[in-house]
């Protein structure tokens, strides 16, 4: 495999929709075929692709989108949501001329990305692939952690642990720099709505897997984890794929980190081509 080149530091492209600047980058424009788009989870922004992005973009279109206020200016911005951010990226890909696409969403990026797919629908959205959300439903202490990203004075301290778990001992380099860098970057509005919006989420749905079992005509869907990586864990995607065996794959990565997308890029960038080979074969008699 060739050596990536070094994105990192990429300067993002903005445009105004839905009357919000939207920070974005885009990379293999020259290419052919449904595009990839990703998604980050909250605090975090298109860095955290910037490695996967350096293997993806010599094969494909490669934009990566940021949420609201999470673009260069981190001035607070009013209350959004999943859905605000699913419609930004669709009249944003619209802008760019994008027909076809498949979403990589990171950890909680995974709700917008799945209400994307209610809104654009299997022949746009061909697949998601999923980077390490938390599949389960919440339990009280992750409930509580929430909570406390709300308040003034215990945001921070939950920030510190939410690192520390996120990392699981792992001294990688390059998540080092994003967490000290693209996800230390916020302040507490933008914690705040994070915990608000994903506790909303699982209030509502109960957990991803049941929101993915509420979409109508849902896309590929291939989950890539590492945490938790218990064997309870494992069954519960084994069973996941045994009831919807035609649309639902996973792939225990085994990984140290919440960020297989940085500590384990080239399994991710592999993981990606299979999808989008299945996605475009599943898409093609529907073209006929």
């Amino acid at each position: 495999m060739a050596q990536p080149h070094f994105l990192a530091d990429a300067f993002p492209y903005t445009k105004t929709i839905n009357g919000q600047e939207i920070a974005f980058t885009d990379y293999g424009f020259a290419h052919d075929g449904p595009a990839i788009v990703t998604f980050s989870g909250w605090n975090s922004d298109h860095r955290g692709y910037s490695y996967v992005t350096s293997y993806l973009m010599e094969h494909y279109r490669v934009i990566s989108i940021c949420f609201r206020g999470h673009g260069p200016n981190r001035d607070n911005v009013e209350d959004f949501g999943f859905d605000d951010h699913a419609r930004d990226a669709l009249a944003l890909l619209d802008t760019l001329g994008v027909d076809q696409f498949i979403v990589l969403a990171a950890s909680h990026g995974n709700w917008a990305a799945m209400n994307l797919a209610e809104i654009a629908g299997r022949e746009r959205l061909l697949a998601i692939l999923i980077l390490d959300h938390l599949a389960v439903e919440a339990s009280p202490q992750f409930y509580g952690a929430l909570k406390a990203l709300q308040g003034k004075d215990t945001w921070r301290q939950t920030t510190v642990a939410f690192f520390k778990s996120w990392l699981g001992g792992n001294q990688n380099a390059n998540i080092q720099y994003q967490c000290l860098t693209a996800i230390g970057g916020f302040g507490y509005e933008t914690w705040a709505r994070s915990g608000r919006t994903v506790e909303a989420a699982y209030r509502t749905w109960g957990s991803p897997l049941k929101r993915l079992e509420a979409l109508n005509d849902p896309p590929l869907v291939h989950h890539v984890y590492s945490q938790p990586g218990s064997d309870e864990y494992a069954k519960l995607h084994q069973d996941f794929q045994q009831k919807h065996p035609e649309w639902f794959t996973y792939t225990h990565a085994k990984g140290d980190t919440h960020f297989p997308h940085i500590e384990q890029p080239e399994l991710v960038f592999k993981e990606t081509v299979a999808l989008m080979d299945k996605a475009i074969k599943r898409a093609a008699p529907s073209k006929n």
